[in-house]
């Protein structure tokens, strides 16, 4: 199994569970009307837009890492790096909608963006180094 499958399919994946987690919230607000304000609109559009170009970034990270000149281990800390950036900076955007959850947001949000800045820096330099 080549380390860009990994990306691939979570990409693939996260692309699926995006439009689903869209339906999941919006049955859970519809019942609030016109109390579903840009409050908790404008959360869920970052949630949705950063969750399915995490995911096109993924796949293509997938598609590209494995063709770089680097060491199997940094291709797969890159790899990893990625899957793990999208997953927390998702998250980060759906805790601005659970109010318990909502301190964690910033924490998440700058984790996931450092991870994927690490991972895209990764495949950056392998690409120049070709």
């Amino acid at each position: 199994m080549a380390i860009g499958d990994l990306n691939k399919k979570f990409g693939w994946i996260w692309l699926l569970i995006g439009p689903l987690m869209g339906l999941y919230i919006m049955s859970q607000f519809s019942s609030l009307g016109a109390a579903y304000t840009e409050a908790l609109r404008t959360p869920n559009r970052l949630l949705h837009a950063h969750g399915a170009l995490l995911a096109f970034l993924n796949i293509f990270y997938g598609l590209s890492i494995d063709s770089v000149l680097l060491s199997d281990k940094t291709k797969r800390l890159g790899s990893i790096l990625a899957v793990a950036g999208a997953i927390l900076v998702t998250l980060g955007f759906y805790f601005l909608q659970v109010a318990s959850l909502r301190d964690l947001n910033y924490p998440f949000r700058i984790l996931g963006g450092a991870g994927l800045i690490v991972a895209i820096v990764i495949l950056a330099f392998g690409e120049f180094k070709k």
